[in-house]
């Protein structure tokens, strides 16, 4: 029986196919396996393809029945393509390939990247009709491993030595052996185990008092948001952006080609490992670099070395009141000298179970998974860990209902927003990304009109639903710039997605906290050099979307002209509040890509001109309702005014709190449709009111 170490160490050499057909395929599929003597070249037509593809051909079979057979591919990339960035031409190119009742194996190699490359499976969808059995090409599914030096293949050898250990393997083996789902339940499992080992630790300490005020939420608060951070870091190393050199362009410009993989867990190692790793290293890290514009990105390592590190803006390491207070924690809980490996996971550190599987930065959809730990994956957590989820309305939707939603909700937009549509054609864009249909005239139509879609999830939890819909934008997107023939910059283009289109809303800081970090990955993973991250806060907002609510006080703006029982006109009020809520919009949109040292006062100001929109709210409730609220009267009127007073009081009260809480740097816990997110909705700033699409968990 063959060792997973063994098959480990296979697994992540250089690519090399004699070798890996020799030391893999052959070894699993035994006789199943037949490897071709003189490989048959399939040609490439298309010029989109050629962009990507440098040669493809068919080096073997494996017969897994009487009548299916797995064809064996090896795809050559173009110098320098990326395969995530060009996966349409990808999948056309796939989809010609696969004939009547095939899968296939197909290995992608990059010429200029002996570090990783990709082993995937890809199966048609297969369905019974009247007629028989019958296959679908346009959804065919892909499943892949990253393989090579850069990864750690630890969960693919385990897969494969599975597969090996089988007499005849069928199609089901593998699509078993190639499962993201029983990576998701091993993942989800031990992560929760590691947040409740640092909540327990805390809870078994001084800290608890000290730190925390013997306040749980907030013990349970700060674990959760410190297993984020890293696990952003272990997605950010992956691409190679913390600990390199001073490696730079003919202008200058950082490149960040040789930063550490391994950085994160190295780091650890060079601290000495003590319980002063996250009080003098991990807090260094976050908030005085990460979080920090330096000279030169340079970060001073435990051992004096200097290395790269960039300053990532965006708000994840923005401190919170407790990163202000000394903490110290376990080093065990970090990585255990003793127990590191699978076999006793309830007893290793985070980073040990983190090291244990490898990252992907790229959010998958239904048909093209990798199996590794992706964004998506963050999602899970958040569910997983939230206390009284079903109470709160928070439940995890399969990927495919998130995947189908966001299609159908785009057909249903365009087709609306078009004049005469071929519905038809709109589906086959949205839904198989078949564009050959379209005239020119259409494409710069529908390319506008996602330029101009409004997107909103009142309750959006991980953001499934936003995160959706921007991929789903993006590769339309993708497909009509074919057409054009531009030149494609996929980081920008998701920017603009963000800016122009999404917005979300959540009661939970959780889950407003993992829907931004999932959409700054997604910026992260089309960037080639780090830049600094855009700010979220005023399109992903903490609030409740149901009330406008302020300390038990609902507090509704008054936008319209109003004429009081006394026939006072409340003109002045209003114009002063669109006054200043002009001020909001356009602070709110210079937020997005403001730097750290203006963006504390932005968000400041963008606070203040809130309070001062509310006191005028609060003052003018109480000047129009002060007159009915003296009790003078006898009965039911008594009862009534006295009500009416109280209430008058308590806006006084309030609009009290709300002045003094300018003098301080404490957040306006408050939120309201058309303040938030006035450019939208409010018709005092846009005529045209309203989001296209408004999505969300099928329980909300």
């Amino acid at each position: 029986m063959t060792d997973i170490q063994q098959f480990q160490n296979i697994l992540s050499q250089e690519y090399n196919r004699d070798f890996f057909v020799k030391n893999v395929l052959s070894p699993i599929f035994k006789n199943q396996f037949s490897y071709y003597s003189v490989s048959e070249k399939i040609n490439i037509s298309e010029k989109a393809e050629k962009k990507v593809i440098q040669e493809a051909k068919m080096y073997g079979e494996i017969s897994v029945n009487s009548y299916e057979k797995i064809f064996c591919y090896e795809i050559l990339l173009q110098p320098n393509v990326k395969l995530e960035h060009n996966r349409v031409a990808v999948q056309q190119f796939v989809r010609k390939m696969l004939r009547t009742g095939e899968a296939a194996f197909i290995n992608f190699v990059s010429p200029t990247n002996n570090e990783t490359w990709r082993f995937t499976f890809v199966s048609k969808n297969v369905f019974f009709t009247e007629k028989g059995i019958e296959s679908k090409f346009s959804n065919a599914k892909r499943y892949t491993y990253l393989l090579g030096p850069a990864e750690k293949c630890k969960t693919a050898a385990e897969r494969f030595v599975f597969l090996m250990n089988l007499e005849n393997i069928s199609l089901e083996n593998i699509t078993e052996a190639f499962s993201v789902e029983k990576l998701s339940k091993d993942f989800f499992a031990e992560y929760k185990n590691h947040y409740q080992k640092v909540v327990d630790f805390i809870n078994q300490t001084n800290f608890k008092t000290s730190v925390f005020s013997n306040d749980d939420k907030n013990i349970r608060n700060f674990a959760k948001k410190l297993l984020g951070r890293i696990v952003f870091l272990y997605f950010v190393q992956k691409k190679g952006w913390l600990g390199a050199t001073n490696l730079v362009d003919q202008d200058g410009n950082l490149l960040y080609q040789d930063g550490n993989k391994n950085f994160i867990f190295d780091f650890f190692q060079k601290t000495g490992k003590n319980e002063n790793f996250y009080e003098l290293w991990l807090k260094k890290l976050f908030f005085e670099t990460l979080n920090q514009k330096r000279d030169n990105d340079n970060f001073v390592m435990p051992d004096n070395s200097i290395v790269k590190i960039p300053y990532l803006n965006g708000g994840l390491f923005d401190k919170e009141i407790f990163d202000d207070k000394i903490l110290t924690l376990n080093a065990t809980l970090f990585h255990n000298d003793n127990f590191f490996d699978a076999e006793i996971a309830n007893k290793r550190g985070f980073f040990d179970f983190l090291n244990a599987f490898n990252f992907t930065i790229y959010e998958d959809s239904p048909n093209e998974q990798t199996v590794a730990i992706d964004p998506e994956m963050l999602g899970h957590i958040f569910e997983n860990l939230l206390e009284d989820n079903k109470e709160k309305g928070a439940y995890y939707t399969p990927k495919e209902i998130v995947h189908y939603m966001c299609q159908e909700s785009l057909i249903e937009y365009l087709n609306h927003k078009l004049e005469n549509p071929d519905k038809k054609i709109i589906e086959n864009l949205v839904k198989d990304k078949d564009f050959e249909l379209l005239k020119i005239t259409e494409v710069r139509t529908i390319n506008d009109l996602l330029d101009k879609v409004k997107i909103c999830d009142p309750a959006i939890g991980s953001g499934a639903f936003p995160m959706g819909l921007l991929q789903e934008i993006f590769n339309i997107k993708e497909v009509l710039n074919f057409l054009n023939e531009g030149e494609w910059k996929a980081a920008e283009i998701k920017e603009k997605i963000i800016i122009n289109s999404i917005y979300g809303v959540d009661i939970e800081k959780g889950a407003v906290d993992i829907a931004r970090l999932r959409f700054w990955l997604a910026l992260v993973v089309d960037e080639k050099t780090p830049k600094p991250l855009p700010n979220l806060d005023y399109k992903i907002v903490e609030g409740n979307s149901l009330v406008p609510i302020l300390d038990n006080e609902v507090i509704n703006i008054e936008w319209d002209e109003n004429i009081t029982k006394d026939g006072v006109f409340a003109q002045k009020n209003r114009e002063k509040n669109i006054e200043l809520l002009q001020k909001i919009s356009q602070k709110q949109r210079e937020y997005f890509q403001t730097q750290r040292k203006d963006k504390q006062n932005l968000a400041k100001e963008i606070r203040n001109i809130k309070i001062d929109i509310l006191c005028n709210q609060l003052n003018f409730m109480v000047k129009t309702k002060g007159n009915e609220a003296k009790p003078n009267e006898t009965g039911k009127k008594v009862t009534e005014q006295t009500r009416l007073y109280l209430k008058t009081e308590g806006w006084k009260n309030t609009a009290k709190k709300l002045q003094e809480l300018k003098t301080n740097d404490q957040p306006l816990d408050f939120f309201d449709w058309k303040i938030d997110f006035a450019e939208v909705l409010n018709e005092k700033i846009n005529e045209n009111t309203g989001f296209d699409i408004v999505i969300g968990n099928p329980p909300y």
